[in-house]
Order: structure tokens, then C-alpha cells, then sequence
């Protein structure tokens, strides 16, 4: 296999190898990078899409030469200590540019080097899933394999839906209970219990769209994650489930005019019904783990109101991998809830089918047609059309297909919930990864806008969490099992945008104003007061100027600090609204029934269709407003 990643040159390899050693040295109980990690890096150079990896190569070049004019020399010929002095430098760059550019180089290098059995074994945490036999359920017969498909096809139904994640696996799901003709069509794979090994490497491959390297790009610049598997999205999200409040729905009524059924009273009823289908409960304590026991102890003794996080994961064991595909299946994501059910309903589903272009006739949405991974195309007669390909796919497959362009809105107004996150290390011993990662929360801020919740990850991927490189870095990480990670996470207001970018893949645009600055700035202030209050003997923000916050005066400094967009290390969740429902024409895409203001039959239910943050994992919300909408084209058929 080494054999394809030879697209690196030999001075190229040299310039990997010496920046790899001097980023990821080896500590008290862990190995540092060595020629294996090396052949593991160019291993997934030689599996990313060829643009991204010629970016990578450039990468190199730009570190190799950086140091010439200070040092006289190249970085590759630099001592050890020379280049991680040259790396922490960087770090603390005071541009921000320089500091995101360094992650993004080294973030994938870590992943490679700590995906490594040994090495999780040094640190007491579990690499191996054992794999999950299942039986072949009847409903399987209904599923196709569009690499399997060796011709053009035609087929007809009532109802076609593009996309199995929360919006389009509900609506496909309560059309079939209904006696509809549905069938769905899924970009992705169909993969069962036995392919989810827990592994960060496979997931981005196998399960996430753009194999996880899909980002934003403005003043803050961050990863932004979506699902490309039956299931979406809800295959590796934490599986937290909680409703929309009473201030977000009064919000949507106010601004966009939506009806009095946007309401708790109103959605209270479908709420209800996905509750059911995904056996909504709050997370078992005794799988919640010792973050849950830090962040309550630091929560009550500020007086800060917490709790323990609903769930969809009835039979949860804590395997501590949720966002990389439940390997036991637990957790209720619509490959093992609605999709299942739909076809236990009588709905057809292809997978590999990507949907290329809504068929419009005589103002109606009359079908879709879709290119087949195997090469070859099936079109799709149907009476109304589903899009539920999500907030970043979605208004891409419409602006191919010349739809929802009248209002101007298409792609804007695009909300991710920015987020960022503090880690802390304690003498006691924490074991995050042996845990549900989003157990608990603190919403005591909800209202305001900011909500801070879990986030606990394993040694890979708290390694590429964690900005620094060098001897501090091998120190930090290989104390893992007491290290404590929790996150905060902003409501914002519809701040991005949703472009055409290379490959057909989503170019996301998006600057955080100074609303969602100051938020984000609160709660990494609150989390640090937490931790401290908790105990903790260093408490790490990782915001510029501010790596280390482990005392009542750093805190009071960082409370003080005037911080920009960029100083912080921003991530992004639960991206919507770039295909909103409203009453207004020109303000929306589509109306309160999620149909097209400017094309009959074409419906939205997926998060595009939301038309704001919710504040809270919108997962439900989608679910439920999709109930509504399916019931709705049910009745016009």
C-alpha cells in the first residue's frame, strides 16, 4: 500500500520526518514519532483527495523554507531543539493565521501517530472493539447497493426522499407508516454494527462526509463535521436528544411569522413521537463517568445549575466512541430507528446514490435523478420530492437544480453553534474515554445563549485537540487518564454562508461577530472556574495568550483580556438554516409547511429547513418538525 503514497519526495519525507519528531517527541511512558508514524502519515496523504494532500505537501515546503531567513537554514537541518523552539514559536504566534495553519498541518499527524494500539495501551485505554455479529433482517431485501447497479434505471413512487439522517429518515418513515410509496436515496454506505470499530481513522473514511476534512472558513476559521452514511449526521453525534425551548420557538414566531403551532403545545405531540421511536432517557449514571462527577462538584459549589443529558441510547454500555459510529448499536441513530422502521413499512431505499438533480415539470417537483457509485444513473418519478441531504448538501443540490432562488436566501443565514472547549488535569484519575462523551451539561447560561457540555474523547483524538507540539505537549498527553475535557458551546445568529466549492463539496464561509466573541469568551471563563472550583490542578483553555488559566489571578486576567475571533480554538456543531421555512417569500426558502415558496411538491426536512440556532443538538427538532412536514405532503398527495 506504501507504494501510493510515494508522491511525497525524499526531501519531502525528510521534511515530514524532522517535523513529526520534533512535534510529537516521546515522553516519560510514550514513544515519540518515529519512521512508522512517518509511513502512517503518508498513508493517508495517499488517501485524501489530491487537492488537500497537495495543500499538505505545500505545507511542508512553507515550514522547510520559514526558518531560512532567522536561522540560515532550512527547518529540516535544524537541530531538535532549534525546531521545537521554531514550532512553539508558532504557536504563539500572534497571527492567527500562522497558529490555524500549524494545526491544520499537524492535526492529522497526530491522529496517524496515536492510532496506535500500543500506545493507548501505555495510557489504560481500550483500542479494540470486539466485532458485533448480526443476523440478516428481512428488511435488508428492500436495500440496494448502487455500486451494484449496472445499468440506468427508472423507478416510480410517491414520494422520494434525498438523505437518511434526522430530517429524511423521520419523513420517509411516517409517509411509509402512512401506506405511501417511499423511496429513499443515500449518498453513503448502509454500514453495520461489525464495520464501526471505534476508530477515528475509519470513521472519517467510511462515515463522515469529505472524510471529516470539511471546514469554515473567516475571521475564526474550524472544523465543521457532517455524516455521509445511512443515519447522516446522527450516526456520530453524541446522541444527545433535547427539545427546542419555549424562548427559541417564540423567537421563530416573532421574526419569521411562523404559526401558533411552533409552540411547545403545538410540537409537543411529535416531540413525543420521537421520544418514543428513539427511547429518549436520561443518561444512565453509572455510565456517566467522572467528568460528570468534576463538572457537578464545580457546577454546585458556584451555584451553577447542571444536570445529567438525555439520550437516545437505552442499552448505552459506555464504549465512549459515539461520534464514530455506536459499535454495539445503542445508541438509536436512524440507521437503527427510523430507517429500519421505514422499510419494515414498505419503503425502498438505494445507497451510493447521489442525488444530482431535482426534476422539475410544469412548476412541480416531479422527480430526482441521481448518479450511481457504480457509474451508472437512476432517475426517480415521484409526486412530491424530500431534500434531506443537510444544511451544508442541501441548498448545493437545489442551486444545481435552479430551485428555491426567488427570495435570494439560498446557502445564507447559515448557524453552526461555535463552540470551543477547556481541558483540565487532576491528581485523581479521570478515565474520560471510559465514558459516555456527553453525559452532562450545564445550562445554568441557556438563556443567555451559551450552553456548556461534554466532550471526552480518546488519546487519538484528545491528541488533536490539544494545539501545542513539543516536550509539553508529550507531557500533557500522556497523562490522559486525568485529563477532564468539557465543552461550551454559543447559540448564534445566522452568520455564514453555503457556497459551491471544489469537487461539488460545500465551501462554507463564516465570521463570528461580537456577540457570539463574547460568548464564547464567558464560557471559557465559566468552564475554567469550574475546573478550578472542582479541584484541577492545571486548568488549559487554549485561547490565545491565555494557554494556561490554573489560578484565581490567571482567571481574573483572562475574565479581563479584549479577545478576537481568532484567538480561539473554535470548532463547529449542528450547522442549519440555509434553506429556512418562513412565512415571507423574501426572507425564506420555504414555507411553514416546508414546501418550496417557489416550486409545488418540492419539500426541505432536514436542518437547512430550521430557521435559526436552537441553542441546545437540534437533532430532535429536526426530527419532529419532519413529522409535521411528512404528515403535511401526506394530505396533498
Amino acid at each position: 500500500m506504501l507504494e501510493r503514497a510515494a508522491h511525497l519526495s525524499r526531501h519531502e519525507r525528510r521534511i515530514l520526518m524532522r517535523l513529526l519528531e520534533a512535534a510529537i517527541p516521546a515522553g516519560e511512558i510514550l514513544r515519540g514519532a518515529d519512521a512508522g508514524s512517518c509511513a502512517r502519515a503518508q498513508q493517508y496523504l495517499a488517501e485524501i483527495p489530491g487537492a488537500v494532500a497537495a495543500a499538505f505537501r505545500a505545507g511542508l515546503w512553507v515550514v522547510e523554507t520559514a526558518t531560512i531567513a532567522r536561522h540560515g537554514r532550512p527547518f529540516s537541518l535544524l537541530s531538535l531543539e532549534a525546531r521545537q523552539r521554531v514550532l512553539r514559536r508558532w504557536e504563539q504566534s500572534p497571527s492567527f493565521g500562522r497558529r490555524i495553519w500549524l494545526r491544520a498541518l499537524l492535526t492529522p499527524l497526530k491522529m496517524t501517530h496515536f492510532d496506535r494500539p500500543d500506545l493507548f495501551e501505555k495510557v489504560g485505554c481500550r483500542y479494540f472493539w470486539p466485532p458485533v455479529q448480526e443476523s440478516r433482517p428481512r428488511w435488508l431485501a428492500q436495500v440496494r447497493d448502487g455500486r451494484a447497479i449496472d445499468r440506468d434505471e427508472s423507478i416510480e413512487c410517491d414520494v422520494v426522499v434525498v438523505g437518511t439522517g434526522a430530517g429524511g429518515a423521520a419523513a420517509a418513515y411516517e409517509l411509509a407508516r402512512r401506506g405511501r410509496a417511499v423511496l429513499m436515496l443515500e449518498e453513503g454506505d448502509y454500514h453495520r454494527r461489525p464495520s464501526f470499530t471505534g476508530r477515528p481513522a475509519d470513521a472519517y473514511r467510511n462515515l463522515y462526509r469529505d472524510r471529516a476534512l470539511s471546514f469554515g472558513f473567516g475571521n475564526a476559521g474550524f472544523p465543521l463535521w457532517s455524516g455521509r452514511a445511512v443515519g447522516g449526521t446522527t450516526v456520530i453525534n453524541s446522541g444527545t436528544c433535547l427539545r427546542a425551548s419555549a424562548r427559541v420557538l417564540a423567537q421563530w414566531r416573532e421574526r419569521f411569522g411562523l404559526p401558533a403551532e411552533f409552540s411547545e403545545r403545538g410540537l409537543g405531540p411529535y416531540y413525543e413521537r420521537v421520544e418514543a421511536m428513539l427511547q429518549v432517557a436520561l443518561a444512565d449514571p453509572k455510565h456517566v463517568g467522572k467528568i460528570g462527577e468534576i463538572v457537578a462538584r464545580g457546577a454546585a459549589r458556584l451555584g451553577y445549575r447542571h444536570s445529567v443529558l438525555r439520550r437516545n441510547a437505552p442499552d448505552c454500555d459506555a464504549q465512549g466512541v459515539c461520534c464514530m459510529g455506536c459499535p454495539t448499536g445503542a445508541k438509536r441513530s436512524t440507521d437503527v430507528s427510523y430507517v429500519p422502521a421505514a422499510l419494515e413499512r414498505g419503503a425502498q431505499l438505494v445507497t451510493a446514490a447521489r442525488a444530482k438533480r431535482v426534476e422539475v415539470a410544469a412548476g412541480r417537483a416531479c422527480g430526482v435523478v441521481a448518479d450511481l457509485r457504480s457509474g451508472r444513473r437512476l432517475r426517480v418519478a415521484a409526486q412530491a420530492v424530500v431534500v434531506a441531504g443537510g444544511t451544508l448538501a442541501t441548498p448545493l443540490l437545489l442551486r444545481h437544480s435552479g430551485l428555491c432562488l426567488t427570495s435570494g436566501m439560498l446557502g445564507r443565514n447559515l448557524s453552526v453553534h461555535p463552540a470551543t472547549k477547556v481541558v483540565a488535569l487532576f491528581d485523581e484519575r479521570v478515565d474520560m474515554a471510559s465514558a459516555i462523551p456527553q453525559s452532562y451539561a450545564v445550562e445554568h447560561f441557556a438563556d443567555q445563549g451559551l450552553m456548556l457540555e461534554g466532550g471526552s474523547a480518546s488519546l487519538d483524538v484528545t491528541a488533536m485537540a490539544i494545539p501545542w507540539t513539543g516536550p509539553r505537549f508529550a507531557a500533557l498527553i500522556e497523562r490522559h487518564p486525568h485529563l477532564a475535557m468539557f465543552g461550551a458551546m454559543v447559540e448564534d445568529r445566522g452568520l455564514g454562508r453555503v457556497l459551491p466549492g471544489p469537487r461539488g463539496s460545500p465551501l462554507v464561509v463564516y465570521n463570528l461577530r461580537r456577540r457570539e466573541i463574547d460568548l464564547l469568551h464567558r464560557g471559557l471563563v465559566v468552564l475554567c472556574e469550574i475546573f478550578q472550583a472542582a479541584g484541577a490542578r492545571r486548568v488549559l483553555p487554549f485561547v490565545h495568550g491565555h494557554d494556561e488559566v490554573s489560578t484565581p489571578a490567571e482567571l481574573g486576567r483572562l475574565r479581563r483580556s479584549w479577545l478576537r475571533a481568532g484567538d480561539f480554538e473554535v470548532s463547529a456543531f449542528h450547522a442549519l438554516g440555509t434553506c429556512r421555512i418562513g412565512t415571507d417569500p423574501r426572507r425564506s426558502c420555504l414555507g411553514p409547511d416546508h414546501e418550496a415558496h417557489d416550486t409545488a411538491g418540492l419539500y426541505v426536512c432536514d436542518g437547512s429547513a430550521v430557521p435559526s440556532s436552537v441553542g441546545v443538538n437540534p437533532q430532535m427538532t429536526i426530527m419532529a418538525l419532519a413529522l409535521r412536514a411528512a404528515e403535511i405532503i401526506d394530505s396533498r398527495l
